[in-house]
């Protein structure tokens, strides 16, 4: 019986994203976060690059020219299941959050691609004003 039910929860464990789904595409990816409406219809763009050993570097940006919002981010990221292991900088601008001021995120961070979404989503979702949420997206 006991067997029974680690072979279970392995198996379900196995199926729900441990192993990575898809190889991560390298080139041009859509980047977002929910404040910032698209340009001309086109949202923002980020490009991926394998680095090897399963490391990707990652930089882009979104922007609003008219009123000088972004968002931006650089470094690097390990898959993990349906999970990329962020290191490095995200930086968001938006006139009705954080009073206006740039809020950054610097260091390790998780993004995370839930059901059958086709976007990974920064997990770390509360704005430097401690109050917003923000929805921060990488498109597969």
């Amino acid at each position: 019986m006991k067997s029974f039910i680690l072979v279970i929860v392995l198996f379900i464990l196995t199926s729900t994203g441990f192993s990575q789904d898809k190889p991560v595409r390298t080139g041009v990816h859509s980047f977002t976060i929910q404040w910032i409406g698209y340009n001309n219809g086109k949202p923002g763009t980020v490009t991926i690059k394998a680095i090897g050993n399963g490391v990707y570097s990652i930089e882009g940006e979104q922007r609003n020219k008219k009123s000088n919002e972004y968002v931006t981010i650089k470094g690097t990221f390990k898959p993990v299941g349906r999970e990329l292991l962020f290191n490095g900088k995200i930086v968001s601008k938006v006139e009705l959050t954080n009073n206006g001021q740039p809020c950054t995120l610097d260091g390790a961070a998780v993004f995370k691609a839930s059901g059958a979404r086709k976007y990974w989503r920064l997990q770390q979702m509360v704005n430097c004003d401690g109050e917003t949420t923000d929805y921060i997206d990488i498109f597969f």
